[in-house]
This record gives structure tokens, sequence and C-alpha cells, in this order.
């Protein structure tokens, strides 16, 4: 098996040539806000947690197993697959993120979803505000709107409206980099 740097890839680069380009091209981000899920449990925890609950599971089975009621055991192996079940699905709902960037004169709002696919939007950074209405909030510009933390709590979307803000007014003002809109007001 090869290691990275020989890998070539489809255009007879490896694959350390193709991430440098990349770092060479890609625009360099004045500003980034990663937003994702609360996530209550962390994977060491969760195992404990596993453990705990099927150990329990499999003592109560087992007690119920010498009572003569066999067939309770397996319906506790059933309890622990549910539980087991619904913990995945939370953690894979949780690999989902909102980033936010401020690259030369554009606000980048990217969606990840936790099937790995992402959605993209640029704003004029300019002239983009943060609206929170009601229990949303949105990047706002001439017109369009993207909702953005929408996995969030009204607390961390008070906290990211104020962060983004204070970075946008940042950026006009030119302590971000000095603010130069691609187009004027009358676009």
């Amino acid at each position: 098996m090869q290691g990275n740097e020989d890998f070539q890839g489809p255009g007879g680069e490896t694959v350390l040539e193709r991430i440098e380009r990349q770092d060479e091209t890609e625009e360099k981000a004045l500003y980034s806000l990663f937003l994702y899920p609360h996530r209550s449990l962390s994977p060491q925890e969760f195992h404990m947690l596993m453990a705990v609950i099927l150990l329990g599971s499999f003592i109560a089975g087992m007690v119920f197993l010498f009572m003569g009621a066999w067939p309770v055991f397996g319906f506790f192996g059933l309890d622990v697959l549910a539980i087991y079940g619904a913990f995945h699905f939370n953690f894979r709902a949780a690999r989902r993120e909102d980033i936010l960037e401020i690259r030369q004169d554009a606000l980048v709002v990217r969606h990840l979803a936790p099937d790995g696919s992402e959605q993209c939007r640029r704003f004029q950074a300019y002239w983009s505000r943060v609206l929170l209405e009601g229990r949303s909030l949105f990047v706002v510009c001439r017109g369009e709107r993207e909702e953005i933390g929408a996995f969030l709590a009204e607390a961390e979307k008070t906290e990211v409206k104020e962060a983004l803000t204070s970075a946008l007014q940042d950026y006009r003002s030119g302590r971000l980099q000095s603010p130069s809109p691609s187009t004027s007001i009358m676009s």
C-alpha cells in the first residue's frame, strides 16, 4: 500500500502537491465562525453509559430468567439495541455544521450536512446584516436571506448574532481589511 505522498491523483499530481496548490489559490478567511450542535456526551462517555445500561439490563434479564420468565431477557436486549440506535442517530445528526467566513468582499455561508453534502452561499460582506427574527437567525443581503444556526439554542443564536455583527462592522470599518465593495448601492 502506498503512502499519501506517493498517491497519484487524476491530474498526475500527488495528494500533497494538490493540497499545497489549493492553499496557494484559496483566499484566506479574514474571519471564521464554526457553528455546530451541542453534544452532551463525548464518545468515551457514551461507551461508559452503554456499558452501564448493558450491564444493568443483563443483570435484570438474568433475574427474570431465573424466575422462569425467559422471554423478558430478550426484551431487555431489545431495549439496549433501541437505546444504542437512538444515540447513533443523534450522534449522526450532530455532525452537521454551519461555517461562516468573511473572505475578501464576501460573507460565505456553508452548511455541512451529516451525510457530508455541502451547500454554499456567498453574500457581499459590506452589505450583509444579521437578523434574529423570532427563533430564527438569518444573514440578509439585498433582499436575499439565509438561515444559519437552526440547531442552536436561543441564547447561542444571540451570541452568534452579536459576534457576526461585530465582525461585519470590523470589516466595514477596515479593521479586518479595507472595505471595497465590488458593486455600488445602485446595482
